[in-house]
């Protein structure tokens, strides 16, 4: 009886590693399910009242400006 040669021997196991048995792989999981899509955040909302504030905070302080220097 002869040894096996060890390149062959271990170009085998790699082989073997890599491929893998048939019957030993890995367990099939469910399919993970997707995460709700976060609630979009509300931009145009607050563009409006910021723009609508800052004219409304305008009118004013032109209102109070003009009412201090003429009367």
């Amino acid at each position: 009886m002869t040894s096996p040669d060890p390149q062959h021997l271990l170009s085998a196991a790699l082989r073997a590693q890599a491929g893998g048995s048939p019957g030993m792989g890995p367990a099939p999981q469910a399919p993970v399910p997707t995460p709700p899509r976060p609630k979009r955040l509300p931009v145009v909302g607050v563009l409006v009242f910021a723009v609508v504030l800052g004219l409304v905070t305008g009118v004013l302080m032109a209102g109070v400006t003009v009412a201090v220097r003429y009367f």
